[in-house]
């Protein structure tokens, strides 16, 4: 498996760089970094020359900054370091098409870095072809071993197991998964309805492998999102696997207000599946 972590240059690195390394090692992947540089130079300058040189200036300076990030990395497990040219979420969706897997990096409170803040994080998240790991580096990186505690939300609506499977793939079935179905408030009057749930959940889980796993059926007020992650951190979770295939409840929200919302509130890192 590969996996590539994309690197803001404009802040210090090395705790995004530890986060993305310690998850390659839970997924048994190598680590590539990238950046993006979006500068195209002094516009003033009308020498074509100039031009190129200071770009070459430039992305030389960035791909030494990379590298002595990239020392970090476990030989192992060492990559290689890219430095794009252009707009940064065209060409990270682009370039990550060669990959397995997408790391982004939050800074806490702060939230995703500038270079990938908002629309742009919006944009290649929807619409890259591997997965994306968003991580927090307001904690410790996740351990190296020993079992997880995750997070599997799931549309009772149309539940299937793209997202459980992925999980499972990449993690293998040992950890601690939990199945969390939010359902409207207005629903949870109805026992029928949550039990109905409950059992459509298992078939899902089932289908992605890991059968026997506890499924929880809540009700929310407002945006489901905040109640994925009040229940991650109830649970002290470690990571939330969102799944993006489905058209209704937090499927048809996946690339709307949930998951942006879980991304920006969850207490720990979210793996978006494909």
């Amino acid at each position: 498996m590969r996996a590539i972590l994309a690197i803001d240059q404009r802040q210090n690195c090395d705790v995004p760089v530890a986060h993305a390394i310690a998850w390659a090692a839970r997924f048994g992947a190598s680590l590539d970094l990238v950046t993006v540089s979006e500068d195209s130079g002094d516009s003033d300058h009308r020498d074509a020359s100039f031009l190129t040189q200071e770009t070459e200036r430039r992305e030389s300076a960035l791909q030494g900054d990379l590298g002595r990030y990239l020392e970090a990395v476990p030989t192992p497990m060492r990559g290689d370091v890219h430095v794009l040219r252009g707009r940064v979420a065209p060409a990270l969706i682009e370039f990550s098409a060669k990959w397995d897997l997408l790391v982004l990096a939050t800074h806490g409170r702060q939230g995703l870095s500038r270079l990938f803040a908002g629309s742009v994080a919006e944009s290649t998240i929807r619409s890259v072809s591997c997965p994306v790991l968003v991580t927090r580096t307001d904690g410790e990186p996740v351990p190296l071993d020993g079992p997880l505690k995750i997070v599997l939300p799931i549309d009772s609506e149309q539940p299937i197991s793209d997202g459980i499977r992925t999980a499972n793939s990449l993690l293998g079935p040992e950890h601690d998964y939990r199945a969390l179905y939010a359902m409207p408030d207005i629903a949870a009057i109805d026992d029928m309805y949550g039990s109905w749930c409950e059992q459509r959940m298992g078939a899902a889980t089932a289908a992605g492998g890991l059968p026997n796993i506890p499924r929880i059926v809540r009700a929310y007020r407002g945006n489901p999102g905040d109640d994925v992650a009040n229940f991650a951190r109830e649970i002290q979770a470690q990571l939330i696997v969102m799944p993006t295939h489905t058209r209704t409840a937090i499927g048809r929200l996946a690339f709307g207000s949930v998951a942006e919302r879980v991304i920006r509130v969850a207490p720990c890192p979210v793996l978006v599946t494909r």
